[in-house]
């Protein structure tokens, strides 16, 4: 017969289907590449593991487009005090 505790909800949680719980020995990055983002496993001591996941990157900015301009703009002509 099952017992209460078979039912607890963080058991559940941690080791139902769909889980994505990485143990407390590695840990995951995001790693974006072209159009893609690449979810990879790494050890404590940053050592590749294994591929977890692979999606298209929703965000399709490149990085140089995502920085912002060097320059800068001298605005003081149009707010002169007279």
């Amino acid at each position: 017969m099952l017992s209460d505790k078979d039912f607890d909800y963080n058991k559940l949680k941690n080791k139902g289907t769909g889980s994505h719980e990485v143990p407390k020995d590695y840990k995951i990055i995001d790693c974006p590449f072209d159009r893609y983002l690449v979810t990879i496993k790494l050890t404590p001591d940053n050592e590749f593991v294994e591929i977890v996941e692979v999606k298209v990157n929703k965000d399709f900015l490149s990085y140089k487009q995502k920085m912002p301009p060097k320059g800068f703009h001298d605005v003081e002509e149009f707010y002169r005090e007279e």
